[in-house]
């Protein structure tokens, strides 16, 4: 889609559809409560103006939603207790973890310089890149996609860096599932006002065109200089008359990164290939966790013991000033009821805390959440004692862990695909924009994920023991698997220290860092 045209609706159709999911998403994920009962109590008008022959739908999306913890409406004057739990924001967090915690190694061939090696570096394996990473992964999680994009600026940095921007402020161009242009965009409003300025930058091959438009909540408006707002007064110096930027080569400077194949867009054209968020199919399994523990903390707000008392316990304050009830009092007169002389009329209230039936109930949502979302039940901590008992072999503890990582190797081939190719175009751009410092076109970069994100130090522990018991690893692989991120060199060094502790020093003049020595006791 190029630069729309003036006095446009916006979002533009089909997108419109696409940024209504974003927008309820993005308020689950910052647990937005207000925007939570604006957005479901919005759903329910709707499906009360929306009739069939008189009858208010009770099917689909609509009146589904008007039926939400969060779509129901608040009784005036009633202090009615609702809790939000952060789940969806620690989906989002799970998923980036597991991808993300250890950063990707992003690497070209042996052909290459040492210089763009280390330009390489700059760009997607410093600690900025793995910052960006560890945000794509949170972004692409809750709202199904985000595309990372090549950025410069000259007075900030002396080379070009990724930067990502998530599927809520763009509007991709796809030909035969490859993205071929699109458009981001950022909002700007004036204080006490309905103008909305939106600074929209489309990237196409080649070029990359910035435009200012100053409109409303739903209309682009009309376009304007970029000088008329602060934040893009800068790039009227830097395009040409046609508002572009060239860029000197013949790549797209941005790359579409989806989190999961879309499910429910998959016949409505264009959507077909956004991604998925994580949150699909799972607004009501947050809104009944929200509801569970909003249940929770009424029935702890109403089990607070009271006591009832009769009028003549009450010191009277005067009048309009109410009365009050001195717990220190000793004595008190006319305390009995009428026909019954023996009885006192004092009582207490003292309501149940359902404190295991909400728990259980939790637990259960919680591993219902974890199932739906492809990770394993032990992600947010063991919640199978909620109901389940019974002891598991470590082989059934094994077996559950394996969904997240299922879910992590699906999630890595649209990263590695990604990231590779917008870090060549980063990589060539940088050559172009920094001449001399060793930036430039090379082959395509190859992106490394470590096998498993954190592993688990007491279960690799047993794995190297019961590789070693049967023969089956050498000293130098053990020392790799117990430091994937070390280099030959410190595995070579660790491995010398060892054999001298053990007193099965090699010749230092012969030791190449092979460990295949039959005649090792501590290999054999």
């Amino acid at each position: 889609m190029p630069i729309p045209e003036q006095n446009t609706a916006w979002p533009p159709a089909p997108w419109d559809e696409a940024y209504k999911a974003y927008a309820l998403n993005e308020a689950w994920q910052l647990g937005d409560t207000a925007t939570l009962e604006r957005l479901y109590s919005s759903d329910r008008q709707a499906a009360a103006t929306h009739t069939h022959r008189g009858q208010a739908y009770r099917g689909g999306l609509v009146g589904a939603a008007s039926k939400m913890f969060w779509g129901r409406p608040v009784p005036a004057n009633e202090n009615r207790t609702r809790i939000h739990v952060p789940a969806p924001a620690d989906l989002a967090t799970l998923s980036s973890d597991l991808v993300f915690a250890e950063p990707p190694e992003v690497s070209l061939g042996t052909d290459s310089t040492e210089k763009g090696k280390a330009r390489l570096d700059l760009i997607a394996n410093s600690e900025a890149a793995h910052a960006t990473w560890n945000t794509m992964g949170e972004l692409k999680a809750a709202l199904g996609a985000t595309v990372i994009t090549s950025a410069w600026d000259t007075d900030v940095a002396d080379h070009v860096w990724l930067e990502v921007a998530a599927a809520d402020v763009v509007i991709p161009v796809f030909r035969r599932g490859v993205m071929v242009e699109c458009t981001m965009w950022t909002e700007y409003r004036e204080d006490r006002t309905q103008v909305v300025y939106r600074h929209l930058e489309h990237h196409e091959v080649g070029a990359i065109e910035h435009a200012l438009f100053r409109g409303t909540e739903t209309n682009l408006g009309r376009r304007v200089p970029l000088q008329d707002r602060p934040e893009t007064a800068g790039l009227a110096g830097l395009v040409n008359e046609d508002s572009r930027i060239l860029t000197g080569i013949d790549r797209l400077t941005c790359s579409y990164n989806p989190n999961m194949p879309t499910r429910a867009w998959r016949k409505k054209g264009v959507l077909a290939n956004t991604g998925r968020s994580d949150y699909a199919g799972l607004h009501g399994l947050f809104d009944a966790l929200d509801e569970t523990f909003s249940s929770w903390m009424r029935d702890l707000r109403q089990g607070a013991g009271r006591i009832l008392v009769p009028d003549a316990m009450l010191d009277y304050l005067g009048p309009g000033m109410g009365a009050a009830f001195d717990m220190g009092r000793e004595v008190f007169a006319g305390l009995n009821s009428p026909g019954k002389p023996g009885e006192l009329m004092i009582d207490k209230v003292q309501f149940e805390i359902r404190v295991e039936q909400h728990e259980r109930t939790a637990f259960a949502l919680y591993r219902e959440i974890l199932r739906a979302a492809g990770y394993s039940q032990s992600a947010w901590g063991d919640y199978s004692g909620g109901g389940q008992g019974g002891t598991q072999t470590a082989t059934e503890v094994d077996d559950r862990n394996k969904a997240s990582e299922r879910t992590r190797d699906k999630k890595i081939l649209y990263d590695r695909a990604a990231i590779s190719r917008q870090a060549s175009v980063a990589l060539e751009l940088d050559g172009k924009l920094f001449p001399g410092k060793g930036g430039g076109r090379f082959e395509q970069p190859t992106v490394i994920f470590p096998d498993v994100s954190q592993e688990d130090p007491e279960k690799l522990a047993r794995t190297l023991s019961l590789l070693d018991a049967a023969g089956a690893i050498s000293l130098w692989e053990k020392v790799a698997r117990a430091n994937p991120d070390w280099g030959e060199d410190e595995i070579k060094a660790e491995v010398g220290r060892i054999r001298e502790d053990r007193g099965t020093a090699p010749d230092p003049a012969t030791f190449d860092g092979d460990d295949e020595d039959p005649e090792d006791p501590e290999d054999a």
